[in-house]
């Protein structure tokens, strides 16, 4: 009996993404092709709905995808996984920051503001999967941004972050952008004014 029929996991989920991504980056998916299959990859359920989406890319038949197995302890470097369908998602105020946050969008938008977040260490990552959203970070002051993002007929941008402090963070943005857009800011005014007088 084949493994296909049971539950995909969020990691196996985007291991196929970016099976995805490289072969539209080799030219094997063009855009539509691309943006339906990774949209009916953040919405599979079994390996059997995974593997057919990589079938024709991937030497291995579709039975070579095994089960990941879920520890019986808490992960606790496990990726943060922040979805956006046709909707938003935002994630404001105190909070606890992971090492790596993976960010899916489609049609959608996700804010992400960490300028009252606790980090768990000085370089954290924001991984993107995006296709027609809206992505928009808020660091603090001072931190140091890399944006390693492929964009498609997207744009990402940095603004008002400041001049680098290097006791504040560094936030790296990785992933693919297809028609969207990445917007890396600093804190709003009045999150400004409230740190100045703290």
């Amino acid at each position: 009996m084949t493994s296909g029929y049971l539950r995909a996991s969020d990691r196996d989920r985007d291991q196929v993404t970016e099976v995805l991504h490289a072969a539209y980056a080799e030219g094997k998916l063009d855009l539509d092709e691309h943006t339906e299959r990774t949209t009916a990859a953040l919405n599979a359920r079994t390996f059997d709905e995974l593997a057919a989406l990589t079938s024709d890319l991937v030497p291995a038949p579709p039975t070579a995808l095994t089960p990941v197995r879920t520890p019986a302890v808490y992960d606790g470097d496990a990726p943060d996984r922040v979805t956006a369908m046709l909707a938003e998602s935002n994630r404001t105020g105190p909070w606890q920051v992971k090492r790596v946050t993976q960010a899916n969008v489609f049609l959608g938008s996700v804010t992400l503001d960490l300028t009252e977040a606790t980090f768990p260490a000085r370089e954290i990552e924001v991984n993107c999967t995006q296709v027609l959203g809206q992505i928009t970070i808020r660091v603090p002051l001072g931190t140091t941004v890399r944006v390693e993002a492929a964009n498609v007929l997207g744009d990402s941008s940095v603004k008002h972050i400041g001049e680098p402090d290097h006791s504040m963070p560094i936030v790296v943005v990785k992933g693919t952008n297809i028609l969207g857009d990445i917007s890396i800011r600093g804190p709003k005014k009045s999150s400004v004014w409230r740190r100045h007088v703290a």
